[in-house]
């Protein structure tokens, strides 16, 4: 019987510390978070390439009014969501870049589209997007919005309820949002950058890199199956408990993971009070147009800067362009379901945190 208790202790022993040492962490990480609410950091935007690509992306919906097809504007503003990678990017290589993305950013949306009528499949592909998304974006070392606005637009297909054979078209417009976007960009530079800086690369890394899958693995088994689990759970427009996961599982550390929850709801709570009174006033389509505008500019101009704020402002932009929200909707009502369904993702990103918390260092 002793040998028995010693057994148990020695095999429960390490993991009762990693809990301990996690707990400690996770404490730490929460003041921290507290601070950060009002930290700015002082990264530099190119406000010329910001406000290009924030009309890009309002744009197209006043092109969807004038031609009667809603819809398909609406689209073509996600699609073009592709820019806002752009000022992370080299001067002078940035539309290069974008090139190389818009095929898999299209390509995130339609699986979606396709598959949203169906449950499993659905969930498996946007854990299958996430997966490739976030492993691709820790492999490339990429600065904030990394691989977020990939699963964004994966969850937002799901809100078009079109017939099969509607899908050709709706993508279309979709590749159209993202194809403008980057030719924009590619003038811009022409334009705008006049002594073309060197690119500096680093040296090649193999592309296989196991701790970065493993986390990448671990968030598209979270995102996938809090997509599923919301939607058997009946909620309405599930789509928001895995953009919530998404957007936390972006942190490298258990700090971080902390921090971008807190960001999350905080954000997101001030974010649907903007999101309640916009669809409250029941707003012109040119009124929409305009806060399209402001709202992708002022996302890009904080979205480095202060992630929190940054919230504030993707979850009014997220309502708008998943036109899920009809006019006059009731503000209580909005505000109380959307965040219900924050809490539920921000459940469902600390839990995935603490897995990667107890696994093997390399593993991490």
């Amino acid at each position: 019987m002793s040998a028995t208790r010693n057994g148990e202790t020695r095999v429960t022993r390490p993991i009762r510390h990693k809990l301990s040492a996690t707990a400690k962490q996770a404490q730490s990480g929460f003041l921290y978070s507290l601070k950060s609410l009002f930290t700015i950091n002082p990264i530099p935007r190119p406000l010329s390439l910001i406000a290009l690509c924030s009309f890009c992306i309002a744009l197209p919906l006043l092109l969807g009014v004038l031609s009667g097809n809603l819809e398909a504007g609406l689209t073509a503003c996600i699609g073009a969501l592709l820019g806002l990678y752009s000022p992370s990017f080299t001067p002078g290589y940035r539309a290069r870049a974008l090139l190389k993305m818009i095929i898999p950013f299209s390509a995130s949306f339609t699986l979606g589209l396709i598959t949203a009528r169906y449950l499993p499949a659905s969930a498996f592909f946007l854990g299958l997007v996430a997966l490739i998304a976030i492993y691709f974006a820790l492999y490339k070392k990429m600065r904030p919005p990394a691989g977020f606005f990939f699963i964004m637009v994966c969850c937002l297909s799901k809100t078009h309820h079109v017939p099969t054979d509607h899908i050709p078209a709706i993508a279309s417009a979709f590749f159209a949002g993202s194809l403008m976007v980057t030719i924009a960009v590619w003038l811009h530079d022409r334009i705008m950058v006049k002594d073309k800086p060197k690119q500096v690369t680093g040296p090649a890394q193999p592309l296989w890199q196991p701790a970065a899958f493993v986390k990448a693995l671990v968030a598209g088994i979270t995102v996938g199956g809090s997509y599923y689990l919301a939607s058997l759970g009946g909620i309405d427009n599930p789509y928001w408990v895995p953009i919530t996961v998404a957007a936390i599982l972006q942190g490298q550390r258990m700090t971080e993971f902390w921090q971008r929850s807190l960001h999350r709801a905080t954000g997101t709570a001030l974010g649907m009070l903007i999101a309640a009174g916009i669809f409250a006033l029941s707003p012109s389509p040119l009124v929409l147009i305009l806060l399209l505008f402001v709202l992708a500019f002022t996302i890009e101009m904080l979205i480095t800067k202060n992630y929190a704020l940054a919230c504030i402002f993707i979850t009014p932009l997220t309502v708008i362009l998943a036109h899920t929200a009809p006019i006059g909707y009731s503000a209580q009502t909005l505000i109380i379901a959307r965040m219900m369904d924050v809490l539920i993702g921000v459940s469902f990103a600390l839990l995935a945190g603490v897995i990667l918390k107890l696994l093997p260092v390399e593993n991490r």
